[in-house]
């Protein structure tokens, strides 16, 4: 980003010195935008840059301030603020180490999109913005909305129509009917949303909304559908927020292994190809920390990550700690190297097998099926169960006959069994 190009449509004139992954520019001109953080709308000539996020200028001083002066406390799992960040905005704190290891006591790890609206674009007559679908989304059935549509629109309730955009045609999947609008202070949503089945958290929306008119919801087709992780995917996504929210979806609570990979998808870092890393005393400690309903030991975590890394599911690489304890990856010039276990999501292209698999069976399929009910992660959205989906868990689970305590595990809900598709 240099002297002379453009951001928002004017002419950058001034670049201030970095500070951390924050750049401060001035442009030619005062331009409207929504700031990432404090999600009020904004016309200004000072505009930081955070990574694909906007911030207005009263945020990037409390962001450098919190940079020079970081609140030295151990949250021991996420940090629930991450709900509310915007593109690559936010940071999540991880369990800090045993004392002497590695001789890092803190890690601070940026988080990808948190689902707010970006590329907000007001005509007056049309409100146009993208966001990434997340788990809460699809959990909850919402969505986030600008604030200039908060403002501006008169009706309690709104008419969606979902569209599918290919390279040469486009075609509507379905049409939903009086969506609520929910309007807060810090961000608006819809609510009442039936996603459809192919919506995988990390899948990028396409908004428009004509004023008096519905509002169009559009996701562009990968035009080859892939697996990413065993899971078919169909549309354009963040292979980040994949790799996150995707750990919740028919999660274990069973399994050493998997609760190590769930621990490291859902705590690492992430780069832009959707690899999660973390140090390794690190995951054992978090890995502990998120055990239900019963912690395992460290000699058994241990066995697992050994066990990941010979089947090449897990890697090792190396990234560095900068200022603050943040981890990079990879490592950056001047500061200090640390060895990272590394999860990376497979990804190929989706065979005619994978195609069917997804259809007859699939939670994601494009059809009507039947969904088993299953457990959800929800600990890391900052999140706790319904009164009603305990009793569900339990009512469900005693009458299948099953072992063990009744109880729904911590930072779990339960998703009953029900229909879905387009």
């Amino acid at each position: 980003m240099n002297v002379g190009g453009t951001l928002l449509g004017e002419k950058i004139t001034k670049r201030y010195p970095l500070r951390g992954d924050l750049q401060l520019v001035r442009l030619g001109a005062a331009a409207p935008f929504t700031c990432s953080r404090c999600g009020k709308a904004k016309t200004a000539s000072l505009v930081a840059v955070q990574g694909n996020a906007l911030l207005c200028n009263g945020c990037y001083g409390r962001s450098v301030a919190e940079l020079q002066s970081y609140d030295d406390i151990s949250l021991g799992g996420p940090d629930q603020s991450s709900l509310g960040s915007a593109p690559s905005s936010a940071v999540r704190e991880v369990e800090p180490l045993a004392s002497g290891v590695e001789e890092v006591t803190r890690i601070r790890v940026e988080e990808p999109d948190g689902g707010l609206p970006y590329s907000v674009v007001d005509t007056g007559l049309t409100l146009q913005w993208k966001f990434h679908v997340r788990a809460e989304h699809l959990l909850n059935g919402t969505c986030p909305v600008p604030a200039e549509m908060a403002r501006r629109a008169s009706q309690a309730s709104l008419d969606i129509t979902f569209v599918h955009v290919a390279r040469h045609h486009s075609r509507a999947l379905a049409e939903q009917q009086r969506a609520k609008l929910q309007r807060h202070s810090k961000q608006s949503l819809l609510t009442g949303i039936s996603w459809q089945s192919a919506v995988l958290p990390g899948t990028r929306v396409s908004a428009r909304w004509d004023r008096w008119k519905k509002l169009r919801f559009a996701y562009t087709s990968l035009g080859r559908p892939v697996v990413v992780a065993g899971t078919v995917v169909r549309y354009a996504y963040d292979p980040r927020i994949m790799t996150r929210d995707l750990a919740a979806f028919g999660a274990r609570v069973d399994g050493v292994e998997e609760l190590v990979l769930i621990t490291l998808r859902e705590l690492g870092y992430l780069d832009e190809q959707g690899r999660a890393l973390l140090p390794h005393q690190a995951l054992i400690r978090n890995t502990i920390e998120r055990g239900v309903p019963e912690r395992p030991s460290t000699k058994q975590i241990r066995g697992a990550i050994e066990r990941l890394l010979l089947r090449g599911i897990l890697t090792w690489e190396q990234g560095s700690l900068g200022r603050g304890g943040m981890l990079h990856y990879p490592t950056r010039r001047g500061e200090k190297p640390v060895q990272l276990l590394c999860y990376a999501p497979t990804l190929r292209v989706a065979e005619r097998e994978d195609l069917a698999a997804a259809n007859g069976h699939g939670m994601h399929s494009a059809s009507a099926h039947r969904v088993a009910g299953h457990l959800m992660r929800i600990g890391h959205l900052g999140k706790e169960a319904s009164a009603e989906a305990r009793a569900a868990y339990r009512h469900d689970h005693q009458r299948a006959g099953l072992a063990g305590p009744h109880e729904l595990p911590r930072g779990y809900t339960y998703v009953r069994e029900h229909e879905r598709g387009m």
